[in-house]
């Protein structure tokens, strides 16, 4: 398991990358396909933009809150749960959109959690790794 640190550092960089290149570069690894996630910082009240792995459903966007692993949660995923309203970044087009959080208690999480892992079967080794619960998030563009 990475450390929160070495996460963010890799995180910092693979989204600058996708911004400069306005994402021909850094928007597949393998299956997983990455975008932005814009959030507004909760202390702060800035814009924070962190690359993460996505998968589609529909006309969605579903995020897997593992953090790698770790025993906290991802800033991304405390933003959200502040102030819903985001925006995604596809390559070069930014779209506002809603994001709703989805336990791991709530009905429709173990069919979201299987399509997540049947593009990444990782998530499954953060899941072992943490006494934590994932949450995964459910993106809407607005657009739809």
């Amino acid at each position: 398991m990475l450390s929160t640190n070495t996460i963010r550092i890799i995180s910092k960089i693979h989204g600058h990358i996708y911004r400069f290149s306005r994402g021909r570069i850094g928007k597949r690894f393998g299956k997983l396909g990455f975008l932005l996630l814009t959030t507004t910082g909760r202390k702060s009240g800035k814009s924070r933009s962190v690359p993460l792995p996505v998968i589609p459903v529909g006309p969605n966007y579903i995020f897997v809150a593992s953090f790698g692993g770790n025993p906290s949660n991802p800033d991304w995923l405390l933003n959200i749960r502040l102030n819903p309203e985001v925006s995604i970044r596809i390559g070069s087009v930014a779209i506002r959109s809603k994001a709703t959080i989805i336990e791991t208690t709530e009905h429709g999480y173990e069919e979201l959690w299987e399509k997540a892992i049947a593009i990444y079967k990782g998530y499954d080794d953060y899941k072992k790794a943490t006494s934590r619960q994932i949450p995964i998030v459910v993106v809407t563009p607005y657009n739809f």
